[in-house]
């Protein structure tokens, strides 16, 4: 009878602390933009000593819906975001005898239907650490470059033979389906949230390229109770 009149205290005690603490739920719009790339990826055209495009940040838009539920210290969000991701490659200038090669320009953009589940803590007033999955589908993909070809004249003068501008649909060389894991830290005042994040690929998000999306994403939300 004593244990039993012991647990049943803890169990109305553990009760009472739960009502004590605030728990709420709030929906925050959000805006923002992302610094994506395809961390360590780089390809090679031709001479390899010559052409090597390295992958670098390119800058895009987000911008979406949360839903948090709010209990005590603890957090438990789902959202709905449309994301560019993608990356950037450094220019390229392949000279020989006779021609001057220059490619600028050359990215791969990918919009995403993102769906990130997070949980988050909250270590000081306002501020917390978050961390969750993150499944994506690709809307649409596009890749683009700028190519300039000169030829060598006599006196070291060069003239245009060549201008190239690419501006094409590339969804069919990227993965309809893409997991991620976000991670991050938000601040949090007047309902006014400022939202940072790093996103690791875990799944390859073409056959061809091999490689991963990644990269930072920043918003900025106001959130209004439910």
């Amino acid at each position: 009878m004593k244990k039993l009149l012991i647990g049943l205290s803890l169990f109305f005690l553990s009760l009472t602390v739960q009502a004590q603490v605030e728990s709420y739920w709030r929906i925050y719009p959000k805006l923002g933009f992302t610094l994506a790339k395809f961390p360590n990826d780089k390809f090679y055209s031709g001479d390899k000593a010559v052409s090597e495009y390295t992958a670098r940040y390119k800058q895009g838009m987000t911008g979406g819906v949360e839903v948090a539920y709010e209990h005590g210290v603890a957090t438990f969000m789902a959202g709905l975001m449309y994301a560019n991701r993608g990356t950037k490659y450094n220019d390229y200038t392949y000279e020989d005898a006779g021609t001057i090669e220059k490619v600028t320009g050359i990215q791969y953009t990918l919009h995403y239907l993102e769906i990130p589940l997070m949980t988050g803590y909250e270590i000081l007033e306002g501020l917390k650490i978050k961390a969750g999955i993150q499944p994506g589908f690709l809307l649409k993909a596009k890749f683009m470059q700028s190519k300039i070809i000169s030829e060598k004249q006599k006196g070291g003068q060069t003239t245009i033979a060549m201008t190239e501008e690419t501006d094409r649909d590339a969804s069919d060389m990227f993965k309809k389906f893409d997991f991620s894991i976000p991670v991050g830290i938000s601040y949090e005042f007047s309902n006014v949230v400022i939202d940072a994040r790093y996103v690791f690929g875990v799944t390859e998000n073409s056959d061809l390229i091999k490689a991963r999306n990644g990269g930072f994403t920043f918003t900025v939300g106001y959130g209004f109770d439910l």
